[in-house]
């Protein structure tokens, strides 16, 4: 009983801090002072208690506890493990890699050492130590199931398509039920243009789900590039049964009115997809965010393709209504609303803003010529944002050389308490 009391005020302490109320995390987890813990309860209280600190300003303080508790503890496997993942957990990847590297060196036959450090290394990007660490994993232990999916996901990241399929093969034979890495297998094969290996994993993914819509989905998508039309109509035909509303429905149908050369139909069902995945948004952002994202991208760049722009021009004014800025979403508003240019640079832009006396910040990536046009084109973007708000240029810093690119908006953060850096 004293033990699930304990695990659950660490967990309350850690949601606490997702929720970014460092002090409160902070009381919490110092009320477990002098309680006789689990190595792994104490451990994830290291983490939470020094991230806690640091976010409040108290860095010596923090530096401090790691010090003196890995004076005390550093002999405790369990512990260092627990603190290590807790700290990658908590997006504190200095402190997770020091943790999991210290823990390969105590015990460099520990898979689950190896597995976290890869883990931790992928979440800040470093694919190429990430996947090391991953083989030193499966090295000790051929059959670590989730290290090889886990690598799969780093090699499809890096582009290693061929790696990628490689090793998601090795993770089903270890789980040939697993219906989900069946469909990652066939669109990395689908990506590579071997269409009869993908269409055959997208056969086993269907067996071995109970959610087959997505499968179908990426399977007509492969139907589409193999231009294999009897496929396509197939998919078609199963997305319909499954849901004839749905995104995927409606995208893949019109996929085939394109294919079909009948542009407007098949911009009346890419406008139909578009309104019902932002009813959906709006009903469960945190389920339809990237749906939401990937068919507003659909939608934009066919316009783009088809030179559609005045058309777009209502779907485009609802992405400024509902602040869908997603990376992929403002690359296809720039193909629409951009230009290419010789001598694209890009430039980090700050926008002061005041609205109802309260004032933020925004900051822009935009990609134009000169510094004077960045600040024009991040100023008319924030009034699309927002009109009504007092909008003034706060700073512009040149991020690159002039090079080819394409003239607009490519990125743009949420709302700010202070400008990058204060």
């Amino acid at each position: 009983m004293e033990s699930a009391l304990t695990l659950s005020t660490v967990d309350r302490a850690e949601q606490v801090l997702f929720d970014n109320e460092p002090e409160i995390a902070l009381g919490l987890v110092r009320g477990l002072y002098g309680q006789v813990l689990p190595s792994s309860d104490r451990g994830r209280a290291l983490a939470i208690e020094v991230v806690c600190l640091e976010r409040l300003g108290k860095h010596e303080d923090a530096q401090r506890i790691v010090v003196d508790m890995m004076r005390e503890e550093g002999d405790d496997h369990a512990y260092i493990l627990a603190a290590g993942i807790e700290f990658s957990e908590l997006d504190a990847p200095l402190h997770a890699e020091v943790f999991l590297r210290n823990l390969c060196e105590l015990d460099p036959n520990s898979s689950v050492a190896w597995y976290n450090l890869a883990i931790a290394l992928g979440r800040e990007d470093r694919f190429v130590e990430a996947l090391q660490a991953y083989d030193r994993c499966v090295a000790i232990t051929p059959e670590f199931s989730d290290a090889h999916l886990q690598k799969a996901y780093c090699q499809e990241t890096m582009d290693d398509l061929p790696g990628a399929a490689a090793t998601y093969r090795r993770y089903l034979e270890l789980n040939p039920e697993d219906g989900e890495a069946w469909k990652l297998l066939g669109i990395v094969e689908s990506d590579q243009r071997r269409f009869t290996e993908a269409y055959d994993a997208f056969r086993h993914a269907v067996k071995h789900t109970q959610e087959p819509e997505d499968i179908y989905f990426n399977w007509a998508i492969t139907a589409v590039r193999n231009a294999d039309s009897e496929q396509q109509r197939a998919c078609i035909d199963k997305l319909q049964d499954i849901d004839p509303e749905g995104w995927r429905t409606l995208l893949t149908r019109a996929d085939q009115e394109e294919n079909d050369g009948q542009v407007w139909a098949a911009w009346e069902l890419l406008g139909e997809a578009f309104e019902n995945v932002l009813e959906a948004e709006s009903d469960d952002p945190d389920d339809d965010e990237d749906a939401c994202s990937y068919v507003v991208s659909v939608l934009l760049r066919f316009a783009y393709r088809h030179d559609m722009r005045e058309h777009a021009q209502e779907h485009v004014l609802r992405v400024f209504e509902e602040q869908l800025f997603t990376e992929d979403v403002l690359e296809s508003l720039q193909a629409l609303e951009g230009r290419l240019s010789n001598t694209a640079t890009s430039f980090q832009v700050v926008l002061k803003c005041a609205a109802g006396g309260a004032e933020s910040y925004v900051v822009y990536g935009v990609s134009t010529d000169d510094a004077d046009e960045a600040g024009r084109l991040a100023l008319s973007f924030e009034e699309r944002c927002g009109p009504g708000q007092e909008l003034t240029l706060y700073s512009i810093q040149q991020l690159t050389s002039p090079d080819e690119g394409r003239i607009g908006v490519y990125w743009r953060s949420g709302d700010l308490d202070r400008p990058p850096g204060a």
